[in-house]
């Protein structure tokens, strides 16, 4: 009983991620279909080497040791599928043509397979560090400030605005002692860190990696197969909703044939026996449900690729969604405010668009995402709080209207 625990206590740590620093479809795709795909291999691999994975008729003959023999050689020498109503070809080059390639490395293609999986989180990991931001202690500092009252909260949140601020300013600074340089290093920060970008297109990127990557492993598995992997599934839920009983004798065939030469004195004797696959009969469900998980991959993270995109790169989106979390601290107060301050809807622009920039909402998603909004809207507000007090940005504010209400005072309104 104590092992059969400890084997539920290791399940549960596996499938109960706590905070990270990936999307919810990024870990989709990096652990539950790598664990899914490594659980498929352990069970085909159980399948192999505990019993007769293939299992030939021999003539009377042959004795056990003959048997044994044939059966360990026809395993991995490949055998051929020649159905019953059609009598074996004469030519060996026919038979090798029609030889089954892929039953013994069905394990290996499967690791391989979750390997794939895991190499956008590797690039995701790698490239992320180059940013300096340590995004996962920052949501876990979110995290438990959730939990917090007081001025324990309010100093938890403004060590995280604080970590927030300095980035941005980090990141919106570039300097040279040259000026030509000056302009080089501008134009070539635009889709860069500096331009407040980097994040942004490095979580793209890593988005259109796991569309690839599942896309790919389609293409992969099914030169892999040789069996038209690509259709099995098509064909696999027509026969279903047909009510039929599937069987794909001709990708995942039952019964084949095996070639065995045995040298003897004078010549080579060749004997052709018949063999059973039954490790097929599981290949045949197992590869259905690696195309219906890769299918249906390739359409998650398609759809929440074009779903960040438009979110991100639309100006009046990321406005809008800055917006919400300032209106629910009451830093906007209304849109009385606004009319008596021309100057605020600029500022806005401006505290979005060349503070913040695509960078910094994408941090205030992230954080929104992994804890909840109300920190999200505190986060913002403090955010805009430290912007609103630096000089030009207060003496903006004030130009056209001396009678504009701080962010402070208009909370308190």
């Amino acid at each position: 009983m104590g092992e059969i625990e400890n084997f539920k206590k290791q399940g549960t740590r596996i499938f109960k991620v706590g905070i990270t620093d990936d999307s919810s479809i990024h870990l989709l795709n990096r652990l539950y279909c790598v664990v899914f795909l490594i659980i498929l291999a352990m069970l085909v691999s159980s399948k192999q080497y505990v019993g007769n994975p293939i299992q030939c008729w021999c003539p009377a003959m042959f004795t056990g040791a003959h048997v044994k023999y044939t059966n360990n050689y026809c395993w991995v020498s490949n055998t051929y599928y020649v159905d019953f109503e059609s009598s074996l070809p004469l030519e060996k080059e026919i038979r090798v043509n029609k030889e089954i390639e892929y039953y013994q490395w069905v394990p290996l293609i499967l690791v391989f397979q979750a390997l794939l999986f895991y190499l956008p989180r590797m690039f995701w990991k790698r490239f992320g560090g180059y940013t300096l931001l340590n995004i996962k202690k920052m949501l876990n500092m979110a995290a438990n400030a959730g939990y917090q009252t007081g001025e324990e909260r309010d100093k938890s949140l403004d060590d995280i605005v604080a970590y927030l601020h300095k980035y941005i300013k980090i990141r919106n600074t570039i300097s040279s002692p040259h000026h030509k340089m000056e302009i080089a290093k501008e134009k070539m920060s635009r889709i860069g860190l500096h331009y407040g970008n980097y994040l942004v297109f490095l979580f793209m990127v890593t988005s259109f990696l796991y569309i690839m990557t599942a896309a790919v492993q389609i293409i992969i598995v099914d030169i892999f197969l040789g069996n038209d992997f690509k259709n099995l599934g098509f064909e696999f839920l027509a026969m279903i909703f047909k009510g039929k009983k599937f069987e794909d004798l001709e990708r995942f065939p039952r019964v084949t044939f095996c070639d065995l030469d045995v040298r003897q004195m004078t010549n080579v004797q060749t004997w052709t026996v018949q063999c059973s696959l039954p490790i097929n009969l599981f290949n045949e469900k197992l590869f259905f449900c690696n195309w219906l998980m890769l299918i249906s991959m390739v359409i998650i993270n398609s759809t929440n690729f074009l779903y960040n995109l438009i979110s991100i790169f639309l100006p009046y989106r990321t406005d809008n969604y800055v917006t919400k979390f300032m209106e629910m601290e009451g830093v906007r107060a209304g849109r009385i405010n606004e009319k008596q301050s021309p100057r605020y809807g600029e500022v806005k622009k401006e505290f979005v668009r060349e503070y913040l920039r695509h960078d910094g909402v994408f941090l205030i998603w992230f954080l929104s995402n992994k804890t909840n909004q109300v920190i999200a809207s505190e986060i913002v507000s403090k955010l805009w709080q430290r912007y609103t007090k630096e000089g030009l940005v207060e003496a903006k504010l004030h130009a056209d209207d001396d009678e504009y209400l701080s962010p402070t005072a208009a909370s308190n309104a």
